[in-house]
């Protein structure tokens, strides 16, 4: 049987989001990516790779609504979303290499306790000019 919305009373709502940790690991894949220390040297960029990091998850561009909250004039630039295992422990201006591209890693989001963490990433030419 179907019942109308307006039956129920919002206050009698569950206030937590369900643990979908065995859903969204289910559908990560093996990804791989260098963690990349960049250090001017002169008047050009050394970069050094720190660490790769061997984990599963789902690289994908951000939604169109997702580009309307960045800023202004970085709409169109290379932006990446990254879910993965919360093994993997990135902060905010660290640099990666993913699939030959270098990005810097703009947000983080801890949604350690459903299974994953959600990193921005930005190609790293572009995100040095904000």
């Amino acid at each position: 049987m179907i019942f109308s919305a307006n039956r129920f009373n919002l206050s009698n709502t569950n206030s937590t989001l369900p643990n979908m940790a065995n859903t969204i690991t289910g559908w990560f894949l093996n990804i791989t990516f260098d963690v990349v220390e960049r250090t001017l040297d002169g008047a050009d960029w050394a970069e050094t790779t720190v660490e790769t990091i061997n984990t599963r998850g789902v690289v994908q561009p951000p939604r169109d609504i997702d580009l309307k909250i960045f800023p202004e004039g970085t709409w169109a630039w290379e932006w990446l979303m990254i879910h993965c295992l919360p093994d993997v422990q990135l902060n905010t201006n660290q640099y990666i290499r993913y699939d030959g591209t270098l990005y810097k890693v703009m947000s983080k989001k801890n949604w350690e306790k459903y299974g994953y963490c959600r990193y921005m990433v930005l190609e790293a030419f572009k995100a040095d000019q904000l």
